[in-house]
């Protein structure tokens, strides 16, 4: 098995059946199996996958039915049964748009024995840049590629304060491109480094910063993460709230940028109340991990632990250079 696909599931069945539609279609006939973690769902979830496991559509697709524990211990029991020497990161509610995106994302990854992982161009279904790889180490701390903080450098306190554009207006998701590290709505990375770094986190659990913490942890082995932008990635989020595309949105996405920022200092966003707790776990278990802060980290610091490895790459022009010299060969 030369790729293992890894999903885990909770409550999409809405989206569900587009999501392995879109999966099928345009994964083809390459040498994969589909491993579907279904963690605890509610819903109609279970029913669908058992019935897209018996259409066979897919090679071969696995399902794991898991009592509710989170995405975390999901994601660890897929990687467990996972055989590939490759594994693919997916949502359950985000649908690969890009036809032959598995060959081109296997090929880059197996292009250079220093590539560890990397992910796709991820879009919001309401038409705004999710990210194009994500951004931790540099001065304005964790971001998604391609959006815009809000908040004043050095006292940031949401991550989710950010200015996002139009998917066609991001010029960072022109071309392919070294980032700090992946976003889990499609992500793809060694097996056995991944085993070696220890899997995902569980504490990130239930879920949040699993998919960076375990891309950085594979530039702590010394391997390079990158951002294929050519591979499209759909992220359902606003049909599975009900806001996809919302007249509001459009209103906002139509202004001016200065007015646009202006707004977002103005009406900052805020943190859902139910995960104010866990955000704040999870910035202060970074920490304490990693020994520099998510949103305003200490560049001084995070050189003297990290400069002499691949998680400082941006401070280093050799493995600048580097990475440069991966994207142009492959």
């Amino acid at each position: 098995m030369s790729c293992s696909l890894l999903m885990p599931n909770r409550d999409n069945g809405a989206i569900l059946d587009r999501v392995l539609e879109r999966l099928a279609e345009n994964t083809g006939a390459a040498d994969y199996e589909l491993i579907v973690v279904d963690d605890g769902s509610t819903d109609d979830s279970r029913a669908i996958l058992r019935r897209w496991r018996d259409s066979g559509r897919f090679p071969e697709l696995t399902v794991i039915e898991r009592e509710h524990s989170g995405v975390v211990d999901a994601l660890n029991a897929g990687l467990a049964a996972a055989g590939g020497e490759l594994v693919v990161q997916l949502d359950g509610d985000a649908t690969v748009e890009t036809p032959g995106w598995l060959e081109r994302m296997s090929a880059f990854v197996r292009s250079d024995p220093r590539v560890g992982a990397a992910t796709a161009r991820v879009v919001f279904d309401w038409g705004d840049l999710h990210a194009c790889g994500i951004e931790v180490t540099g001065p304005e701390g964790l971001h998604d590629r391609g959006t815009e903080v809000t908040e004043p450098l050095g006292r940031r306190t949401y991550h989710g304060r950010v200015l996002r554009r139009r998917e066609a207006d991001s010029e960072v998701c022109r071309h392919p491109a070294e980032v700090d590290g992946g976003l889990g709505c499609c992500m793809i990375y060694r097996r056995e480094a991944a085993l070696e770094a220890g899997g995902y986190d569980p504490g990130f659990a239930p879920v949040w910063f699993d998919d960076l913490d375990l891309t950085l942890s594979l530039r702590r082995l010394g391997l390079k993460v990158f951002c294929l932008p050519e591979v499209r990635v759909v992220h359902h989020v606003g049909e599975r709230i009900g806001r996809a595309d919302s007249p509001s949105r459009r209103a906002f996405a139509r202004l001016p940028r200065a007015v646009r920022m202006r707004l977002a200092r103005a009406r900052p966003a805020q943190p859902p109340a139910e995960h104010r707790d866990r955000l704040a776990h999870h910035y202060a278990y970074w920490r304490e991990k990693w020994g520099f802060d998510l949103l305003n980290p200490d560049l001084d610091e995070l050189q003297r632990r990290w400069g002499h490895t691949e998680v400082g790459w941006r401070t280093d022009p050799a493995r600048r250079r580097a990475g440069e010299e991966i994207l142009e060969r492959a």
